[in-house]
């Protein structure tokens, strides 16, 4: 009898099969991990439990390993827990077992002591059957006693580096949340910190609805915004961008007295303006050097009445503003920060940013109101056609102001405003013309800014 010899297809489909059998054995090996919330604002020495769900969805038995490695200050505390059981600080490594279909709960606790500050859990849970079936997440706690929280919402372009040195550099003391991993942040979280420095780079879904809302409520109600971006005026206040709502657009009118004006300023420079608390004397690059050199298309915006422009491209158009809004400040930058061109530059603005933001209304001794007018200036000066009169009312109540343009001679040419004004910043807009409509001539005139008994005056030139 002639024996069969097999041919090189053969064995090469037998080769193929036993690959193709095995490859599907490895590949009925999986699981599902559900987890909520992955960061918390928490009080010192009170536990954060971020509770887990782990589910077998494979339909063989399988072994499990998580692994937990710490990043937290020495004093700390992090523990897993599975089911009722929980494990001690130094016990980081945990073995379990499941049959198909079977689940159990996977709890990680953190709880920080002594030192305010960040601490994170960064678990890794896998197979022990498929070594290619793992999962890697962390959970994080920031400590409530912090004076700045800096949220980076950058969508991963890893920007916060440049936050975190310039913070460091004004000594006071904060932490990072990121955005992306570790979820919403709450009004009543925003709270339990002095300012909020909030960034997003280039990142144009880095301020959603929520975020909004609960900013918009923590500034309400004292708490002091900081927030920077080089697109975030045209996302959110152009009714052609797709991330356009009435709402947003609302939001930054009324809360950072900003509207869009256009795209790219097309210029690297941003001058501060003359005589403002923030940004007195600045002259700064906002490209090169060693920033992140991704500000490509800033905006440039327009200041409301709620507003006061603190800074301005080489252009003249407006960079940035100032307002308050209810019991807080905010300060926006539309240009982001992190492409300063030095770390003397972003060390120096976030500094004089938060001095600013930071530091309260006038106070006024047992609820006395002393009005102050403080800030007045003019923007642009020459001008033509218009330009706009900017100051600010302090004290704690509202007070009878005016203002009126005058000639040298001392007579009256304009009148801006006779009326009741708020504490915060203001602007007047004045076009060049007298009461009654008439375009003036060119020559310097006068902006007289009253408020209650104190008053200051401004000159201008209108040059046609």
């Amino acid at each position: 009898m002639r024996t069969l010899r097999r041919t090189p297809v053969i064995i090469a489909l037998v080769a193929i099969l036993i690959l193709l059998t095995s490859g599907s054995a490895f590949a009925q090996y999986s699981f599902d991990w559900s987890y909520g919330q992955q960061g918390a604002v928490k009080d010192m020495f009170i536990l954060e439990d971020f509770m887990t769900e782990m589910t077998n969805t494979s339909a063989l038995t399988d072994s499990f390993r998580v692994t937990m490695v710490t990043d937290m200050p020495p004093f700390w505390q992090a523990t897993i827990c599975e089911g009722p059981v929980c494990f001690p600080p130094s016990y980081t490594v945990h073995k379990f077992i499941l049959g198909p279909g079977e689940s159990t709960n996977l709890d990680f606790a953190i709880t920080a002591a002594v030192d305010e500050g960040r601490g994170s859990s960064n678990i890794t849970l896998e197979s022990l059957s498929d070594p290619g079936v793992v999962e890697v997440t962390s959970f994080t706690v920031v400590t409530s006693g912090l004076e700045i929280l800096n949220v980076d919402s950058d969508g991963g372009a890893g920007y916060e580096i440049f936050f975190s040195d310039a913070l460091d550099a004004t000594g006071r003391t904060h932490a990072t949340w990121t955005r992306g991993v570790m979820g919403v942040l709450t009004a009543e979280d925003l709270a339990n910190f002095d300012g909020i420095v909030w960034s997003v780079g280039t990142y144009g879904q880095g301020l959603a609805d929520d975020d909004r809302a609960n900013l918009e409520e923590y500034v309400q109600n004292g708490g002091n915004l900081f927030l920077t971006g080089q697109n975030l005026a045209m996302d959110y206040c152009d009714p052609g961008s797709p991330l356009y709502s009435p709402i947003a657009h609302a939001w930054f009118q009324d809360l950072l007295g900003v509207d869009f004006l256009a795209d790219d300023a097309a210029t690297n420079q941003v001058n501060g303006v003359a005589g403002d608390p923030v940004a007195d004397g600045m002259v700064l690059t906002i490209n090169g050097g060693d920033g992140a050199n991704n500000n490509s298309s800033p905006d440039e915006i327009t200041t409301l009445v709620n507003g006061a422009t603190a800074m301005t491209y080489a252009t003249g158009q407006d960079a940035a503003v100032r307002s308050a809004f209810g019991d807080g400040r905010t300060f926006f930058a539309a240009f982001g920060f992190e492409g300063l061109s030095s770390a003397s530059q972003r060390n120096d603005v976030m500094t004089s940013v938060l001095d600013w933001i930071t530091f309260p209304f006038s106070a006024v001794p047992n609820d006395v109101q002393s009005p102050l007018v403080f800030n007045a200036f003019v923007v642009p000066n020459p001008f033509n056609p218009q330009t706009s009169v900017k100051f600010e009312v302090g004290g704690t109540q509202a007070v009878n102001s005016e203002v009126v343009i005058y000639d040298l001679r001392g007579r009256e040419i304009r009148n801006l405003f006779r009326g009741v004004l708020e504490p915060g910043p203001q602007t007047m807009v004045w076009n060049g013309r007298d009461n009654g409509g008439r375009n003036l001539a060119s020559g310097v005139y006068l902006a007289r800014v009253v408020v209650a008994s104190e008053a200051r005056t401004v000159k201008m030139t209108l040059a046609r």
